[in-house]
């Protein structure tokens, strides 16, 4: 039902859209700056080891999510996860598709993609944002359980976790 493609330059002004989106721009707080955007997502991010993609359904463009080995990612995340540990974060940035009840079925589908790529992996974790319901409500419909709230780099979230 969905595709992940891997994100590329072309889409940054999609995703610059997507970050300004009402239902987005207080979750994703990012740059308005298309050439700071450019250096976080094709360059910064990818060399942390976080590798993004663009959410497609029927071949157009919905959203972005990404994964990462969130024992290599540094910079304070996840300094007490075990090996085998992944992170997801996604933005369904369309307003056409938000709050239409794809975003279980993405996570699941996009968990599966990255399974096959990810022999290692033992476990994914998500950190949504305390009062974002609706993501956390999606997480659950996923398979994903609430574990506890925790401190990030990025403040107060809810870790949440879906173990193999």
């Amino acid at each position: 039902m969905f595709t992940f493609e891997r994100f590329k330059e072309n889409h940054l002004s999609l995703l610059r859209r997507w970050l300004n989106a009402e239902h987005s721009k207080d979750i994703w707080q990012e740059s308005d700056d298309i050439g700071k955007l450019k250096i976080k997502f094709l360059d910064e991010l990818p060399r942390q080891g976080v590798l993004p993609f663009v959410i497609a359904k029927d071949h157009k463009p919905i959203g972005y999510i990404q994964y990462y080995d969130a024992t290599k990612v540094g910079g304070g995340w996840w300094e007490a996860e075990l090996n085998g540990t992944f992170g997801i974060d996604l933005m369904i940035g369309s307003s056409v598709h938000h709050g239409r009840g794809f975003g279980p079925t993405i996570i699941k589908e996009f968990i599966g993609f990255v399974r096959q790529k990810e022999s290692s992996i033992r476990s994914i974790i998500i950190d949504p944002a305390p009062k974002n319901r609706r993501a956390i409500r999606a997480f659950e419909k996923a398979g994903f359980v609430k574990e506890s709230e925790i401190e990030t780099p990025d403040g107060t979230a809810l870790l949440m976790r879906m173990t193999f």
